[in-house]
């Protein structure tokens, strides 16, 4: 689902981002294979960066941080060497906190 404006796409990148998240945490609760998982919550964390591509172009500020807090995560999620079951919980915890400041975005831009 597409709005028009400029706030179209992030708004529907976000809701492909949770079907994605969605799918990756069903993934987890399921204890299905780690790297499906990982694949899964990279794509939903995709999606949310059009947010943050966009509250960028606006030149947005980010007083809390958040930003640098996810990109920590990030960071942890490309650690090399570490297990699949830290690699899919560094995903999804990376993908929670995209769609967490991706949220707090959305309606910044829509003004």
């Amino acid at each position: 689902m597409t709005g028009s404006g400029p706030s179209g796409a992030p708004q529907a990148r976000f809701e492909d981002g949770l079907r994605f998240l969605a799918a990756a945490l069903a993934l987890d609760l399921d204890h299905r294979h780690s790297a499906a998982i990982v694949s899964t919550a990279c794509d939903a964390i995709q999606c949310f960066l059009v947010a943050f591509e966009a509250a960028a172009r606006r030149r947005l500020p980010d007083p809390q941080g958040e930003v640098a807090r996810l990109r920590g995560q990030l960071e942890a999620l490309l650690t090399p060497r570490q297990t699949p079951e830290d690699a899919a919980r560094n995903a999804l915890v990376a993908a929670r906190l995209a769609r967490d400041q991706a949220a707090r975005l959305l309606p910044r831009l829509i003004d």
